[in-house]
């Protein structure tokens, strides 16, 4: 008994260092996505309109790779956004966005490209964006709604997580208990901090101790430039990262407001100055929009895209843990 536990201790330590191993089941169709279209999904109450607004979702984790799969693509990459909004720029008849977000957050930066894209189509074509919170919109979730005019969330929605998060595993005591060592020749002390096969020294600690704080100052800036009745202080006093209802959050002034989509529509619609709109998404070959709830299936997508088994290398709603620090806002309980 003692010797096939040995053995399974044996097998789990292999697949690790193994970089070049690995299982992977990835039907992505990367550079066959097909154009995005126009589909509309809720007709406007009178006749001859011409007006619409546009439901553009970010939904899933935030990453920088664009994850598609063979059944659904994902809406939470800046490649997506980007591609969506150069679009509504030319149509004259979009008059305002409504921007979904069910999202826990995810990598940093392309949290922040997608968050300045959009501060940056506003400057250029003034149209109003509208962001509903709709299911989860939490840490980089929450950090792009602050890119909106206007902020409501749905009652029963989960707002807030702000703050950094980085994790780093430890394999020290168990590659001891296999007698498995790991050698590693570096060019200068500090070259592999962060290495899941050694602890940290005091030093490195708060090497990355002050990357995290430096990050979250960032958050906090971000949320006091999107919420103008807030002062940063309180909204320190707020991010301890902590997850609010949608009630709580608009106590808090975090959101302007609850509301249901429908409810939503008619405020991008107000803030664009008409009564009444076609409302549109945009879709791919293969995705279907029935009506205004249809959304992306993100989620699925991306944990149907790849799975990889490997150095620690598992996809799971498009989080890869992997050896590479990576500094995140994202909800990860």
């Amino acid at each position: 008994m003692q010797k096939f536990k040995r053995c399974i201790w044996a097998a789990f330590a292999f697949s690790l260092l193994l970089h070049g191993c690995a299982i992977v089941v990835s039907p992505s169709l990367h550079g066959r996505k097909g154009r995005l279209r126009e589909t509309m999904v809720q007709e406007a109450e009178g006749f001859w309109v011409f007006d619409k607004v546009l439901i553009m979702d970010l939904s899933g984790v935030i990453s920088g790779e664009d994850s598609r799969s063979l059944f659904s693509s994902s809406k939470n990459s800046p490649e997506e956004i980007k591609e969506i909004l150069k679009i509504v720029e030319k149509d004259p008849y979009i008059r305002a966005v409504l921007l979904r977000i069910d999202s826990p957050g995810g990598d940093i930066t392309p949290t922040d490209v997608i968050y300045e894209e959009l501060l940056e189509f506003k400057r250029k074509t003034k149209k109003p964006v509208i962001a509903i919170l709709s299911g989860v919109a939490a840490s980089g979730g929450f950090y792009i709604s602050m890119a909106a005019d206007l902020v409501y969330a749905q009652p029963t929605t989960l707002v807030g997580n702000i703050g950094v998060i980085a994790v780093y595993p430890k394999l020290e005591g168990l590659t001891q208990k296999i007698g498995v060592d790991m050698r590693v020749i570096k060019s200068c002390d500090k070259k592999d901090i962060g290495s899941m096969w050694r602890d940290f020294s005091a030093e490195e600690r708060e090497i990355l101790q002050n990357i995290t704080t430096e990050y979250y100052e960032k958050f906090l800036d971000v949320v006091a430039a999107g919420r103008g009745n807030l002062s940063k202080e309180k909204i320190r006093a707020l991010a301890d990262g902590r997850i609010y209802t949608a009630k709580q959050a608009h106590e808090a002034g975090l959101i302007d407001g609850i509301a249901m989509l429908p409810d939503a529509i008619k405020l991008a619609q107000a803030s664009a100055g008409i009564r009444d709109a076609r409302v549109v998404m945009y879709q791919r070959p293969g995705e279907h929009k029935e009506n205004i709830y249809s959304q992306s299936s993100a989620l699925s997508a991306d944990i149907g895209n790849k799975t990889q088994i490997g150095l620690i290398n598992l996809d799971a709603q498009g989080l890869s843990i992997n050896p590479a620090p990576r500094f995140m806002y994202l909800w990860l309980p």
